[in-house]
């Protein structure tokens, strides 16, 4: 615009110099009309002037429009790739979680593959054992049955028979079922190492409030001590090693129902029920190859596979099975073998103590 207002100037002035050679070769022009001709000339060029400055003044209003859209609409681009970016890291994560679950469904499907081969096609099965041992506890029910009604018929016969005989089938009626006793207690642990060869029970972490002085807490705190670990001159209790009877835990006396509390961490492996030996019973599995059984319940309060703490009620005291009144049988074993528990407890008699 600029260089066009600049050519029209030009212009004039080139023809007001051949109107001064004219002049000077003819006669001079008329002073007015050269004069409204300027004017006329001067206000074409304020003109185009103005009309150059509007068009100026419009197109750098349009290039700072257009500058302020270009700027929302970079904001928006950058917003769409971010969300794009944020959605690619979403389907990555996704895709990773779905190879992690894909991964893990195969390793557990092998598993159950694994297991159901074990258990149902195997000879020697887990099922097969669990199927034997109970033929074996419904075989000493039985048998129990028969030598209590065997026993009971012999105290009706004993004014009727001499001392001595009486005696003798005594014993041997007492023997029998002190052999039924040890195989139903024994058939509890058959069938705890047979849980133990499909389950782990690993590394347990220590949970709050454990006791950070001894392994076990006492299972009943306000219990008396009936009868502790080790030989027993008790009949009713099994033999053991060379011991004709054994005890292979700590009975523990308090009030009929009161509950009975985990000794530590551990995994319910067995709740169950046994007319003779432990009667119910819960056993949990420890780490490092601990296994502590809660015997002669009148209920249990947990179910097998069931994490427990440390002080965990899981059971009320009874007197079910081979007990002659209401206690806890509380017994320790480890690697399958009976310890006295007492080393693994707070001194002293049964308390509250956890330290």
């Amino acid at each position: 615009m600029k260089r066009l207002v600049l050519a029209i100037a030009l212009a004039f002035l080139v023809l007001g110099a051949d109107q001064q050679g004219a002049t000077a070769d003819s006669a001079p022009a008329n002073p007015q009309q050269q004069l409204a001709l300027i004017q006329q000339i001067r206000a074409q060029l304020s003109s185009n002037l103005a009309d150059a400055l509007a068009a100026q003044q419009q197109l750098r209003q349009s290039l700072q429009s257009n500058s302020a859209q270009q700027q929302v609409v970079q904001g928006k681009i950058s917003d769409i790739e971010a969300k794009i970016a944020d959605l690619d890291d979403q389907i990555a994560a996704a895709q990773r979680r779905e190879a992690i679950l894909a991964q893990r469904i195969d390793t557990e499907r092998a598993q159950i593959r694994q297991l159901a081969r074990s258990v149902y096609e195997s000879p020697d099965s887990q099922l097969s054992h669990l199927v034997a041992l109970q033929t074996q506890q419904e075989k000493s029910m039985a048998q129990l049955e028969q030598k209590i009604a065997q026993t009971r018929s012999e105290l009706s016969r004993l004014n009727r028979q001499s001392a001595q005989l009486a005696q003798a089938v005594t014993d041997m009626l007492q023997q029998q079922q002190d052999a039924i006793i040890a195989a139903a207690m024994q058939s509890v642990w058959a069938q705890l190492q047979l849980w133990l060869q499909t389950n782990s029970v690993g590394q347990i972490p220590t949970s709050a409030g454990h006791s950070t002085k001894y392994r076990f807490i006492w299972p009943e705190p306000n219990a008396r001590i009936s009868q502790p670990f080790g030989p027993s001159t008790f009949w009713f209790e099994p033999a053991y090693g060379s011991y004709a009877h054994f005890h292979t835990g700590i009975d523990l006396v308090e009030p009929f129902g009161s509950p009975v509390y985990a000794a530590d961490d551990g995994v319910v492996a067995l709740v169950g029920s046994s007319g003779s030996g432990y009667g119910n019973y819960v056993v949990i599995a420890h780490a490092g190859g601990f296994d502590t059984l809660y015997g002669h319940l009148s209920t249990s309060l947990v179910q097998p596979g069931q994490r427990v703490t440390q002080g965990t009620a899981v059971g009320l005291e009874g007197s079910t099975g081979n007990s002659t009144g209401p206690h806890l049988h509380f017994e320790l074993r480890i690697a399958q073998k009976p310890v006295d528990p007492a080393p693994y407890l707070p001194p002293g008699p049964p308390s509250a103590f956890r330290g």
